[in-house]
């Protein structure tokens, strides 16, 4: 289905299907629960500040927000 925006262009706007929804679930809960892993290792803070972003940035990937 097409849709126009303001400016007049069209985009196509494609459901998405179940399972690649269900997959994009699964790595991001496989992602948490690896990162929340690290976080209770004894680590440098620095690798700890890494694996937060990685987790911001996957997130915002995941919710479609990420560039």
């Amino acid at each position: 289905m097409a849709v126009t925006s303001e400016v007049g262009m069209k985009k196509q706007s494609k459901p998405v299907e179940e399972k690649d929804a269900s997959f994009g679930r699964s790595v991001n809960r496989k992602v948490s629960v690896l990162l929340a892993e690290i976080e209770k290792e004894d680590v440098p803070d620095r690798l700890l500040g890494l694996a937060l972003q990685l987790q911001k940035e996957l997130s915002e990937k995941l919710d479609g927000k990420g560039s």
